[in-house]
């Protein structure tokens, strides 16, 4: 069998080859039975690649070759969840070089430690990169957030949510105070983010920028079940809609599946 497929590669013209999708029947009757189910489970993965490719390597004026020589300056720096719906690259449909990004469950930032990935991470984006605005990007039906209610196995897990258990208090004392229309998993993922904005002032390189005036920080919640972005606004105590998009097909939508 691998003779005939090297027979068939070789006669198949070179420049056609190296164009082939690696799931073409061609190629794909020559990898090993084996290999061939590793290969179907990263095919979304490698799909993806070749749009990316196609939309930032190729065209009169390639993104990528031009941010690889010339370097990148982002303007923002993201902290957000793992969580595969809220993705800020997904979200947000930015171009390479737009942002940076730091990820943690819950989108949690805890207060300053020496030596920490966050604390590597924020002094290369703020002091290094001199990014503008630092965004805290939570999002409803969290998954961290549920384990913070309700527990959770698992020793890892519960250790980095632990500095938060106190939180839970302060989000049942902010809901009944100011939004007795959200549950306490709305509450909690509103002061998550509330507190992640607060605790990124303990660290030494935003405090620097801050004294500096050059840079901004901002607790956002992206609320998936509508569509729109929230702000935490000091003044009001509470969050605010930037987005404002129209949620009534979404609601209708939410009644009819009820119904059907």
């Amino acid at each position: 069998m691998r003779v005939k497929c090297r027979d068939r590669l070789r006669r198949f013209p070179t420049a056609q080859l190296a164009r082939l999708s690696p799931f073409s029947p061609l190629l794909f009757a020559c990898i090993p039975r084996l290999s061939r189910g590793r290969i179907i489970m990263a095919r979304v993965l490698l799909e993806g690649f070749k749009r990316f490719r196609k939309d930032t390597y190729e065209g009169a004026s390639p993104l990528m070759p031009q941010l690889v020589q010339q370097g990148q300056s982002p303007e923002y720096f993201i902290i957000s969840c793992i969580d595969s719906r809220s993705n800020p690259g997904t979200i947000f449909r930015t171009a390479p070089g737009t942002f940076l990004a730091h990820k943690s469950m819950g989108a949690l930032a805890r207060p300053y430690r020496k030596g920490t990935a966050l604390a590597a991470t924020l002094e290369f984006a703020v002091t290094h990169n001199k990014v503008r605005e630092i965004i805290v990007l939570g999002h409803t039906n969290c998954g961290a957030v549920e384990a913070l209610i309700n527990g959770i196995e698992g020793d890892e897990i519960s250790s980095f949510l632990s500095f938060a258990q106190t939180r839970l208090q302060e989000a049942k004392d902010r809901q009944k105070s100011c939004c007795p229309d959200h549950d306490i998993s709305r509450a909690a993922e509103e002061q998550i983010v509330i507190d992640s904005a607060r605790n990124l002032k303990t660290y030494p390189s935003v405090q620097q920028a801050l004294a500096e005036d050059r840079i901004t920080i901002r607790p956002w919640l992206f609320v998936m079940e509508e569509g729109n972005i929230y702000e935490y606004d000091e003044t009001k105590g509470q969050f605010v809609n930037i987005t404002k998009f129209d949620t009534s097909s979404l609601s209708e939508q939410k009644r009819a599946g009820a119904q059907s």
